[in-house]
């Protein structure tokens, strides 16, 4: 059940984007952070029209709308943790970029979502041109990223994702969890965290969960949100990145068929 407000241990600034299914984007944020007794604020960078099996259009919000909420919401309530989905434009990410260098303090967590998962482009630019400003704006002010491996390799051209790591690491992301659903293992999916010491020397854990039956509407929005959920209640961050990853096979294991595509997570489960 969600939890009462009364529960609550701590909030998270939330980026992200609308999905009228209800699975994705500010929704999936929203129901994983609130069963893990952080409170969401949420801040809809984008409206989309789309269904389980793909997205037919984006609207990015008014920057200036966005600012606004922003600023108002900054002298109010203190946050804990930011977590950033869907960053639909260029002023989007600059807008982001602007806000995560001022919060130096707070960790950032990253889903760098680059297309829908029926391939659709999620930007009103070329996919290249928002991967150029993440790179640029985000990702040096990045604490950990949690790409799929396909996103991995569209953000840095590699094909090895330890490659893939090492690139996203030497632009100042110290922590990069890459997960493996669209690799060929038909029987596991095996997630890998990189992590950079001083030296810049990437160390790596590996974390292997059976291959479910369904294809899922939201399950790296779950993984991200969940991450940030337990940074924000004070886990270490392997901590909170093994929790986050069991909340979120728990959550598909309990998906349900809503529509004529993908299953939705079920994110109001027993943690």
């Amino acid at each position: 059940m969600p939890k009462s407000p009364s529960s609550f241990n701590s909030s998270a600034l939330v980026f992200a984007g609308l999905d009228p299914t209800g699975g994705a984007g500010i929704s999936a944020d929203i129901e994983t952070f609130s069963n893990l007794n952080v409170h969401a604020l949420p801040l809809i960078t984008c409206l989309t029209v789309q269904d389980t099996q793909n997205v037919k259009h984006v609207q990015s919000v008014d920057i200036q709308l966005l600012q606004q909420q922003l600023e108002t919401l900054l002298q109010d309530i203190p946050f804990q943790v930011i977590k950033l989905g869907l960053l639909s434009n260029i002023k989007v990410i600059e807008l982001v970029a602007k806000t995560i260098k001022a919060q130096s303090n707070i960790p950032v967590i990253f889903d760098p979502i680059l297309k829908a998962g029926g391939g659709a482009n999620l930007s009103n630019t070329t996919v290249d041109t928002i991967i150029n400003s993440m790179r640029e704006n985000i990702i040096p002010h990045t604490t950990l990223m949690t790409p799929n491996s396909l996103e991995a390799r569209l953000l840095t051209g590699k094909e090895e994702l330890n490659d893939c790591a090492k690139e996203l690491s030497d632009l100042g992301c110290k922590h990069i969890l890459i997960t493996g659903e669209h690799e060929n293992d038909p029987e596991q999916i095996t997630n890998t965290l990189y992590t950079s010491d001083d030296k810049g020397c990437l160390t790596h854990t590996t974390y292997q969960w059976p291959r479910l039956p369904h294809q899922y509407h939201g399950s790296g929005c779950t993984l991200a949100s969940a991450i940030s959920a337990y940074i924000a209640n004070g886990l270490t961050m392997n901590d909170a990145i093994q929790q986050a990853q069991q909340f979120t096979h728990s959550s598909l294991q309990q998906a349900v068929h809503l529509g004529q595509g993908q299953y939705h997570p079920n994110r109001f489960i027993d943690n």
